[in-house]
């Protein structure tokens, strides 16, 4: 009998302290639960212990840092996306508008304000032959359908280069000239030429490499100081 008495009073002394321990005051998180903190011992708790209250229960990973859950739910964000790939017109090349400064027989050039600009292609100055330049370098041009197109070396004074007006297109793409190419009446395998004429806006342009410029049309070429020279 005595060890029933007994009994019964340690399974009451344990529901109280179970009693006790769900229904002590406190804020609970999302969780349902909390930290102890304040009058552990007197709910059967011991200090920084975390309990739960009303049912509550850990999240999935067993741990009682709600935050860490949500911050890792966050979705990635989209990667950004790339620039569209130029896409160059078929039997071009693409040529570029020069970044030194040019200068013929001493005048300067103004690319932006010409219809017909000097430009690059890898790496090599080229400049229109228009009538203007050619007047103003001394050469000698001339096209024939039948025939194509023939440069030459002259005994011509070089006159003032007059710029001619307009805008030039934001992009630049030139072609290989479908015609034939005659340099002092030597037919040129331009095809096959490391930098052959080409054709923009239909213009002829010649490369003014050393071979062509000086050795083969009487010029003075120099780049210095980011500034390209030409003379006759």
């Amino acid at each position: 009998m005595i060890a029933t008495k007994i009994l019964i009073s340690t399974l009451i002394l344990s529901l109280s302290l179970s009693s006790f321990a769900a229904a002590h005051p406190g804020r609970t998180d999302s969780n349902g639960g909390h930290t102890c903190k304040t009058n552990c011992e007197k709910w059967g708790l011991k200090y920084g212990e975390y309990h739960y209250h009303n049912g509550g229960s850990s999240n999935s990973s067993g741990s009682s840092n709600s935050g860490s859950s949500s911050s890792a739910s966050k979705p990635a964000p989209a990667p950004a996306a790339a620039p569209p790939k130029e896409v160059i017109p078929k039997g071009t090349v693409m040529v570029n508008l020069p970044s030194y400064t040019i200068f013929v027989n001493g005048q300067q050039v103004t690319n932006s304000t010409s219809k017909f600009p000097v430009f690059e292609y890898k790496d090599i100055t080229y400049f229109p032959m228009t009538w203007n330049y050619t007047q103003a370098l001394g050469l000698e041009t001339k096209w024939d359908a039948s025939v194509g197109f023939a440069i030459r070396k002259t005994s011509n004074k070089a006159a003032k280069l007059n710029a001619d007006s307009g805008v030039p297109d934001s992009k630049l793409y030139a072609k290989l000239p479908d015609f034939n190419v005659f340099v002092n009446d030597v037919w040129i395998d331009n095809a096959s030429e490391e930098y052959p004429l080409l054709v923009l806006n239909d213009v002829t342009y010649f490369p003014m490499t050393w071979e062509y410029a000086v050795e083969q049309l009487g010029l003075t070429i120099s780049l210095d100081n980011n500034t390209f020279n030409i003379s006759k």
